[in-house]
């Protein structure tokens, strides 16, 4: 494992620093997009006929079906996933008291291989404005949202991923991988073939937990795994020398 370098910060200048990487206008517009492979799903897709443009994909060639985002969630996805963060903002509510977020200066994708690149990663924890989740944590890449987690899922009966996955406004095609990292831990991980998500053109891979069985400390994250742009592809280091070298010395 590498060893970024990670700096606490409280939580409004945590947002202002993340803010300064934020670029405007939409997301990921002065962005090329990267063309992920067929073992990495969907690369290609065009919106229903007689439709209005959608951030999220709503078709693919191969006629299998995509992840969806459904109408109604207590919290907007599409106004999360890939905003700056004052625009995500506007949709949470404040950091919580005892957050004090962080920042570093690695990010991991798994493509499937786990490869690490240099950037600008940040993260806080919200509280939620809408009062459904207990917890809303955010992380951030080079200053857009890469992923979101909701802690606290409401629900009543035994703990159901998919219904978890309804609550917060999703629903994917394919079966997760169920693991039991711990006696009491629970985790059922969609990677991109399974979740199939892709919004703004950028695909995600998703992961539901939970201890014991219970509402109360389940989880769903929603995890940007995107292929590698140019730009990124050019930041890739050896995670077992790190991202200043061989010679860099230990933080």
């Amino acid at each position: 494992m590498p060893h970024p370098r990670r700096t606490s910060l409280g939580p409004w200048p945590l947002a202002l620093a993340a803010l300064a990487l934020a670029c405007t206008g939409d997301p990921y517009g002065d962005k090329p997009q990267p063309r992920p492979t067929e073992a990495e799903a969907p690369a290609a897709a065009t919106n229903a006929p007689g439709k209005a443009s959608s951030p999220v994909m709503l078709r693919h060639d191969d006629g299998r079906p995509l992840g969806k985002v459904l109408d109604g969630a207590p919290l907007p996805l599409v106004g999360l996933l890939g905003q700056a963060p004052a625009d995500a903002e506007k949709h949470l509510g404040p950091p919580l008291p005892d957050s004090k977020g962080g920042m570093r200066e690695t990010c991991v994708r798994y493509l499937p291989e786990r490869t690490w690149f240099r950037c600008k990663f940040a993260w806080q924890r919200y509280s939620d404005r809408t009062g459904t989740f207990g917890t809303i944590h955010v992380t951030y890449e080079d200053g857009k949202v890469s992923g979101v987690a909701f802690e606290g899922i409401p629900g009543e009966g035994p703990f159901d991923p998919r219904a978890a996955l309804r609550v917060v406004g999703l629903e994917l095609p394919g079966e997760p991988k169920e693991d039991h990292p711990e006696a009491s831990v629970t985790t059922w991980s969609w990677w991109n073939d399974a979740a199939r998500l892709v919004v703004y053109g950028r695909q995600y891979r998703v992961r539901v937990s939970s201890v014991g069985g219970t509402w109360a400390s389940g989880k769903v994250e929603i995890i940007l795994n995107d292929a590698l742009d140019d730009s990124e592809k050019a930041r890739v280091f050896d995670e077992k020398v790190g991202p200043d070298g061989a010679d860099a010395p230990a933080p």
